[in-house]
């Protein structure tokens, strides 16, 4: 029997019984340092692009919307990161592996190795491209608009950057130093929000983000098991410092993916469905 909807006037249908209640639709948080619609975007938005720390935030931060916004998986996130930097700082200064002075140099190293890792969403983005239906390629090409926008931009500012100021031949340029600082802060925080939840690749499926660090971080750990510097301590402990970190980021990923799929209803499969 219909009934007519009280605000509408429409008839609608009552689902039989028994029918269990649809699903209400996902809402995302506003994002953080206040990204606000366009009609409402004033001076003070768009003087927030000159500072880095927020204009990293807009450019590398997941933008899709109606993506699941987990705080709980955000927050093991990213207290693994802080305590796999603890340990890793850890375990180079009880082994005497990096002398103190020297583990900024290292980080930055690592750094560097991870972000290039960062480069694997390319690839995959041209093979979603490629196997895509020909005629939703240009829907597909506009979904990974944001993460090569991201990581083309944090890349360019990480080369175009100075490594060391004091030995940059334009020091006495004052918009060149204050280019090179901003470029400093942008890159180091794009860099890590990049590494930290996959490339935006939230943008394409909320479950991708739970695999690609497990490839960032092989490029940290394949060329670290060979390096010199590590023939100070036994090779069991060279295998536990190793693979601490892709075990960890396997059963992370494992836990993730369960918890995306049991309570936000998120598959990898479902990748399609948004091209």
């Amino acid at each position: 029997m219909a009934v007519i909807h009280p605000t509408t006037g429409d008839p609608t249908v009552p689902p039989p019984p028994g029918t269990p209640p649809a699903t209400p639709p996902r809402r995302t948080p506003p994002p953080v340092f206040l990204t606000v619609p366009r009609a409402r975007r004033g001076i003070l938005w768009w003087l927030g692009w000159l500072i880095p720390v927020i204009a990293a935030h807009r450019v590398c931060s997941p933008t899709r919307e109606g993506r699941v916004v987990d705080r709980v998986i955000d927050g093991v996130r990213i207290g693994r990161m802080v305590l796999g930097l603890l340990l890793t700082v850890g375990a180079w200064w009880y082994f005497e592996l990096v002398p103190v002075r020297e583990m900024p140099a290292q980080f930055y190293r690592s750094f560097a190795y991870g972000f290039t890792a960062v480069l694997f969403n390319v690839y995959v983005a041209w093979g979603i491209i490629a196997m895509t239906p020909r005629g939703r390629k240009w829907a597909a090409v506009a979904l990974w608009r944001g993460p090569f926008l991201a990581f083309f931009l944090t890349a360019a500012s990480i080369v175009l950057k100075p490594a060391d100021l004091t030995r940059w031949p334009y020091w006495s340029s004052p918009w060149a130093v204050a280019y090179g600082m901003w470029a400093l802060a942008f890159s180091a925080y794009g860099g890590l929000l990049l590494i930290l939840n996959g490339g935006r690749v939230a943008d394409i499926n909320d479950a991708l983000p739970a695999l690609v660090p497990f490839f960032t971080v092989l490029a940290v750990v394949l060329p670290s098991m060979g390096d010199p510097m590590y023939d100070k301590v036994s090779m069991p402990m060279r295998l536990v410092l190793g693979l601490t970190g892709p075990v960890t980021l396997v059963l992370l990923a494992r836990w993730e993916l369960r918890r995306l799929r049991t309570r936000h209803g998120v598959r990898l499969s479902d990748t399609w469905l948004h091209v």
